[in-house]
This record gives C-alpha cells, structure tokens and sequence, in this order.
C-alpha cells in the first residue's frame, strides 16, 4: 500500500503517499485491447509470465470507496483480519493511502469475507475477474495495485511491491538487509517502525521498508537505499497490464 507520509503520507508516512515505473516484457508483440476510460490499453498477458494488473483512479476519494476495505482487512494495524462497514471508510487508515497492493489470492480472500459488497467494490472485482479470465492462468500468477491517474511516484512504489512479492530471491535478501540496518542503525530502524506502526500491521513493514526507501519516501543513510537498489532484479519479474473500469 501506499500511505501518503511525506507526500501527505506513505508517499513517505503519516497520512500517506508513494509510486511508479514499469518494463517492456517481451520481444513478441501483444495483442491490444482498448481499455475504456483510460489512455492505457488492455494488453493479453503473455504466456509464463506472472501478471501486476494496474488499477488507475480519477482520485483517492473513489479510490478509497472501491478499495479501503479490502487493505484495511489486509494490513490495518489494528483492525486487519476483521471486516469493515461501508460507512467507516473515511475512517479507516486504508481510506488515506495514495495506493493500494495485493496479491489476487489475497484479493479474493478479503472480499470473501467482506461478502456483501458496495457497488463500487463490485465493480472492481468484476472488472479483476475479466481481466483474470483474458489471462487464463492461476491465482498465483496475478498481483494487483492500484493509483491515483497521473500520481506515477506511487505507481513506482506500488510495483516495488510487486517485485517483492514475485522475487523470492529479492525478498529473503530485502529481509537479510532490514535485519542488518535494526542491528547496525537501531535507533533509525525503531523510529521507521514507529512511523509505520500506524499505517500498517507490523506483517508488511519488511515490503514497505524497501519500498518506502527505495521510493526516496522517508530520510534515511544513502547507503541503505544504494544496497537496496543492489540486490533489486535487473528486470522486473511480471508484465503490468492495466485493467480498466
């Protein structure tokens, strides 16, 4: 997710803030289809490549309303596992984020649980339904992330979720690295966890370390965002492909 901080925050911390960036993935040609509402077009994923489908909103508001109650379950810091009504969007820490990301399994779950849904939630589920149909591959092979239009910082760091979620490699040495900065630099690392601690539940920190300091999002040594940029994978471990609603 992408917490508005230095932006208004997650962009860097309190409120919330964040994104961007995207790579070609394949010398084949993809078929195009024209993606309703967006300057993007609606690409067919292609074959033996993992997917980060790429939601674009007309601002956080209408973000908030399709897509805080699934974050909030996910990684609230104090509600997430727990459903919330419509009517506490504005309230949820979630309803602040400038982006939102999440594996389809995920996606799923929450709206499981969530079960009655608002029009506007429905409207996405159809619409990553679609887009999972087109594709023809398992759950496993698709991660979603959501951003305002034209706010490509968050987009950036939402796709560093992405590669987070896809790269073992890159994730077990991302954890090797915050271990390393709690034990070299305590008190910066116990201060990063108190901005967080607010925003997110304690299980996503290790992904919004490297995303937050790779996004340039909260001041930190040069040298932690130069080791992070390090290990990163040469090139991006999915295809985006946007899905219009």
């Amino acid at each position: 997710a992408n917490c508005m901080a230095k932006r208004s925050k997650k962009g860097g911390g309190g409120s919330k803030q964040k994104p961007q960036h995207s790579q070609a993935s394949s010398s084949k040609k993809k078929r195009e289809k024209k993606g309703a509402g967006s300057k993007s077009k609606q690409e067919s994923p292609q074959d033996g490549k993992r997917v980060t489908f790429v939601l674009e909103f007309p601002s956080m508001e209408n973000m908030a309303s399709c897509l805080a109650r699934v974050s909030a379950f996910l990684e609230d810091p104090k509600h997430h596992g727990e459903v919330s009504k419509p009517s506490q969007v504005s309230q949820l820490v979630s309803s602040r984020y400038a982006g939102h990301n999440f594996s389809l399994e995920s996606f799923k779950k929450a709206l499981s649980a969530i079960g009655d849904l608002t029009k506007e939630e429905a409207k996405v589920k159809q619409a990553i339904s679609a887009a999972v149909r087109r594709g023809g591959r398992g759950s496993e092979a698709y991660y979603i992330i959501a951003h305002v239009r034209k706010d490509e910082k968050t987009l950036q760091h939402e796709k560093w979720h992405a590669t987070y979620h896809f790269d073992d490699e890159y994730r077990s040495r991302v954890s090797g690295v915050w271990g390393m900065v709690k034990k070299g630099s305590p008190a910066w690392a116990e201060q990063f966890e108190k901005h967080l601690s607010d925003k997110y539940a304690s299980h996503v920190w290790v992904d919004e370390f490297q995303a937050i300091v790779l996004n340039r999002e909260y001041e930190c040594a040069t040298k932690i965002v130069n080791l992070l940029q390090s290990i990163l994978p040469k090139k991006e471990p999915f295809e985006t492909v946007a899905v219009s609603l």
